[in-house]
């Protein structure tokens, strides 16, 4: 199927201009006769005029973790401004917008204008479009506030590429010191060993058992690393192949629901996650029920999503929210209390949104803590371990004294 750009008249005369995927110019003409509409100009799109490896290569490839945000925050920017969506679609698709943005505005643009709504256009491109953003502009679009949900929606996801860049920002140390035990690894075992080697085997005498250990290593590199990688391999695809499986999925979450640090870490994040979407969703006016359930898509903890389902379930039946929550789920106590407090005043989107505030510098206090940990932890490893090769090596070569006797 190649995309064609089209102008054509409708049936009251109007024009009508859009793009519609079909197998040739004539045939794009009888899909679009078969809408109403009368082409009288049908070419590719300008995509279709690239060299065949930029189109199938280049333009196949998952697009960059910044796209999403980009083109969330342009996109609620254009929307809250009153333009129809169409337009919106039509401006970012421009050339002069990023080439990722344009690409994904212009896909999108050609499913809006052949009828379908705007998350179903997103549902359609999963790989750039998850589960919970569609939710979320699903909700917006059953409450009339597409524009309002997609500005909050933008918000969201700045503040998620913001928390990333924290940890990769605080990652790069212990990155390099890694490399740096690496690289003293390689020096030490490609260069000064072998020296260390030769001289005892001119001498006839045997090399000492660190010394024979890294020489059979080096003798019998190749088998060793395919071993590992066929057995890493098999330990990826048993690993992928059973975590496909619900049962599987829901036992593992519930695992890490019960470690000590982790399980705590990944509370603080579904908390905040839920009571940002549900906060961001009761601004913008969608009901509490349907905004629950789309709160619920974002959860990515099976136990806790399934807990908070039920939660949902109470809600629909009338119950409270804090009160479903707080026999259904294992969010924390004070997330609950501000919950119900804001139940109680009528300003649970506001309160919800401090709960998420709260738990995201949670977060973050958690992770800059563990990053600040670490960094000396690795340390005091690859200086132990670094240290532990340098006396190996210093033994060998004291023990050469011997061999002039």
């Amino acid at each position: 199927m190649t995309a064609f750009q089209y102008c054509a008249y409708g049936p009251d005369g109007k024009l009508a201009e859009g793009v519609i995927d079909a197998a040739s110019a004539d045939a794009a003409s009888d899909l679009l006769w078969d809408q109403g509409l009368s082409a009288f100009k049908v070419h590719p799109t300008r995509n279709t005029q690239e060299k065949w490896w930029q189109r199938e290569v280049l333009g196949s490839r998952k697009p960059s973790r910044q796209a999403l945000p980009a083109f969330t925050r342009e996109l609620a920017t254009l929307m809250t401004a009153g333009i129809p969506l169409d337009d919106v679609l039509r401006i970012l698709s421009e050339p002069t917008a990023s080439a990722e943005i344009a690409r994904i505005a212009a896909e999108l643009r050609a499913d809006v204008l052949n009828g379908a709504t705007l998350s179903d256009a997103m549902e359609r491109r999963p790989q750039i479009f998850p589960a919970d953003y569609l939710s979320v502009i699903r909700a917006g679009e059953i409450g009339g506030m597409v524009g309002e949900v997609i500005g909050e929606l933008a918000d969201l996801l700045d503040r998620r590429s913001e928390m990333r860049s924290r940890v990769r920002s605080a990652l790069i140390y212990p990155a390099l010191l890694i490399c740096l035990a690496v690289v003293s690894l390689a020096v030490i075992v490609g260069a000064l060993v072998p020296s260390i080697a030769t001289v005892f085997a001119g001498s006839g005498h045997p090399p000492p058992p660190f010394i024979a250990a890294v020489l059979a290593l080096q003798a019998n590199w190749s088998e060793i690393v395919v071993a590992i990688a066929l057995g890493g391999g098999a330990a990826a695809l048993l690993g992928w192949s059973a975590l496909r499986k619900p049962r599987v999925r829901f036992a593992v979450h519930s695992l890490l629901l019960r470690l000590p640090v982790i399980g705590a870490f990944i509370v603080q994040r579904e908390t905040a996650r839920f009571a940002r979407t549900l906060g961001t969703l009761l601004k913008a006016g969608v009901p509490l029920l349907q905004a629950s359930v789309s709160a619920h898509g974002v959860l990515g903890n099976l136990r806790i999503a399934a807990q908070v389902d039920s939660a949902v379930d109470a809600v629909r039946g009338g119950a409270a929210l804090n009160q479903a929550l707080q026999r259904e789920t294992v969010l924390p106590p004070i997330a609950l209390r501000m919950i119900s407090i804001g139940e109680e005043a009528g300003k649970l989107d506001r309160m919800l949104l401090r709960v998420a505030v709260m738990f995201e510098q949670l977060m973050q206090r958690t992770i800059d803590r563990a990053m600040t940990l670490l960094t000396p932890a690795l340390t005091l490893v690859m200086a132990g371990f670094v240290g532990f090769l340098i006396i190996a090596v210093m033994n060998a070569i004291m023990s050469m004294n011997g061999l002039a006797f």
